[in-house]
């Protein structure tokens, strides 16, 4: 399954929830995409299934 993710990409919180989720559902076989505007912190990249997209954030 492809999965979409759209996270913080900070230290703690609910961005570590999901890129822990994320990573978990890769070694599963899934594809899982993260949506943000920096790579996530704990995201290492150690399974082929994992990729990320950054976006553009703008400040208001």
């Amino acid at each position: 399954m492809k999965i979409g993710i759209v996270c913080y990409p900070t230290f703690g919180g609910s961005g570590v929830v999901a890129t822990e989720l994320g990573k978990a559902l890769a070694k599963e076989g899934h594809q899982v995409h993260f949506i943000t505007y920096s790579q996530p912190s704990r995201l290492d990249f150690l399974n082929e299934n994992l990729f990320y997209h950054e976006v553009e954030f703008r400040s208001y």
